[in-house]
C-alpha cells in the first residue's frame, strides 16, 4: 500500500531543500548556485600544455608552431599572444582574464601574474607528480586552494615510454597493465588536489594510435599504441572521485578523434620540416619521469612549414604533436565549457 505525504509536509520539505541552497530550482522556476571564478590558473602537464620561455622574455614558444609578430618582416620575432596559435591552455586563460609569466608582452606587473606554467616537455605521470609537489613547497607562491583552478594533462609520453620498452614490458598485457596503473595513479592524484580546495580539470589523452608517427609503424602497431592509450584512460576514468563539482574530465580523446576522422585535415603529413620535429624514435626518459626527443620542435613556427597551406590544413605539426591552429581551439573550447558549467 503507498501512504501519500500531507501537502503541509511536502511544503515543508521543499522549504528546507531551498533554505539549505541545493542546486534545484525553488519556487518561481529559478535555482541558485555559486559560479565559480578562479583567481589562478595552475598548468601541470607535458609538452601539449607547455609553454617555454628560457630567455625570459615574456614571449615564449609553445610545441604546437608558433605564430609570428608581423611587424619583423625577418620572421625572426615569435607573438606567444597570436590568438590564432593559442595552445588550449592559453584559451583558457584568456576567458578567464589570467595571464602567464611565459607570455606577458603587455608587461603585467609580475605581482598580477595568476597563471602558473608546470608543465613541461616529455612529461610522464611520475614527473607531474614531481611538479605538482614542487609547485606546494615553493614558498614564493601561495600553495593550492579553493581559489584556483588546476589543468593537468598528461600520459601520451607514458604510452610511448611503454610502448618502446619491451624488456620490462615483455607482452601486449604487461604494457596495458602498466598503462592503466600510470592511469590509475594519476586519478589518485587528482583525487588528492582537490582535498586542496582547487578544483582540476583533467584530460583522457587521445589515442596515439591515430597519429602519424603510428600510422607509419603499421595497423598492429598502431591498433597496440591505442590499446595501451585506452588503457590508460580506463585507470583514470575508474579511479577519479569524480561528482562534478571537484573534478571536470575532459574528453579530448574523443575531440581528436573527431578532428581524425572528421575534421577533413591532412592527417598523415606534419606541418613543421624535418629540422623541427621531435626526435620520437630515439627519445629515452630520464630517471625524473622525462622524455628527451624536443629537437628544435619549439621553434616551428608558421615561417618554418613549407608551405601556408601546411600550416592550416595538416592536424600535426610532427610525427605525434597537434597544430595549434587546428586542434587546440577545439580543446580549448571544450574546457571552457566544462568550466563554466554548473555546478563546476
Amino acid at each position: 500500500m503507498k501512504f501519500a505525504l500531507p501537502a503541509r509536509l511536502l511544503r515543508a520539505v521543499a522549504a528546507v531543500g531551498c533554505s539549505a541552497g541545493l542546486l534545484a530550482s525553488c519556487g518561481g522556476g529559478t535555482s541558485h548556485y555559486d559560479k565559480f571564478v578562479p583567481s589562478r590558473l595552475i598548468v601541470f602537464g607535458d609538452e601539449y600544455s607547455a609553454l617555454t620561455d628560457p630567455q625570459g622574455t615574456g614571449n615564449g614558444n609553445n610545441y604546437a608552431m608558433n605564430g609570428l609578430d608581423s611587424s619583423d618582416t625577418t620572421n625572426a620575432t615569435v607573438a606567444c599572444d597570436d590568438s590564432t596559435r593559442d595552445i588550449w591552455v592559453q584559451r583558457l586563460a584568456n576567458y578567464y582574464g589570467l595571464t602567464f609569466k611565459e607570455c606577458n608582452r603587455n608587461n603585467v606587473a609580475s605581482n598580477r601574474l595568476n597563471a602558473f606554467m608546470q608543465a613541461q616537455y616529455g612529461a610522464t605521470e611520475r614527473a607531474v607528480e614531481a611538479q605538482v609537489n614542487t609547485f606546494q613547497s615553493d614558498i614564493g607562491h601561495d600553495a593550492l586552494s579553493g581559489n584556483d583552478l588546476v589543468t593537468i594533462w598528461v600520459g601520451m609520453n607514458d604510452v610511448l615510454e611503454i610502448y618502446k620498452d619491451s624488456v620490462t614490458y615483455g607482452s601486449t598485457a604487461d604494457k596495458t597493465t602498466e598503462a592503466e596503473a600510470r592511469g590509475e595513479a594519476l586519478g589518485r592524484l587528482v583525487n588528492s588536489i582537490t582535498n586542496t580546495g582547487a578544483r582540476v580539470l583533467v584530460a583522457q589523452i587521445f589515442e596515439m594510435g591515430s597519429t602519424p608517427w603510428a600510422q607509419a609503424l603499421g595497423s598492429s602497431e598502431a591498433q597496440l599504441l591505442t590499446s595501451i592509450s585506452d588503457a590508460f584512460n580506463q585507470g583514470l576514468r575508474t579511479t577519479l572521485l569524480n561528482d562534478g563539482s571537484k573534478i571536470g574530465l575532459l574528453t579530448f580523446n574523443d575531440a581528436v578523434s573527431n578532428l581524425v576522422q572528421y575534421g577533413h585535415y591532412e592527417n598523415t603529413e606534419a606541418a613543421c620540416d624535418d629540422s623541427h620535429v621531435a626526435d620520437i624514435d630515439d627519445a629515452t626518459t630520464d630517471s625524473n619521469g622525462y622524455m628527451s626527443g624536443a629537437a628544435n620542435l619549439s621553434a616551428c613556427t608558421t615561417a618554418t612549414v613549407p608551405n601556408d597551406n601546411a600550416a592550416k590544413k595538416d592536424l600535426w605539426v610532427d610525427g605525434i604533436h597537434l597544430n595549434s591552429f587546428l586542434a587546440h581551439p577545439t580543446l580549448g573550447n571544450l574546457a571552457i565549457t566544462r568550466a563554466t558549467s554548473n555546478p563546476f
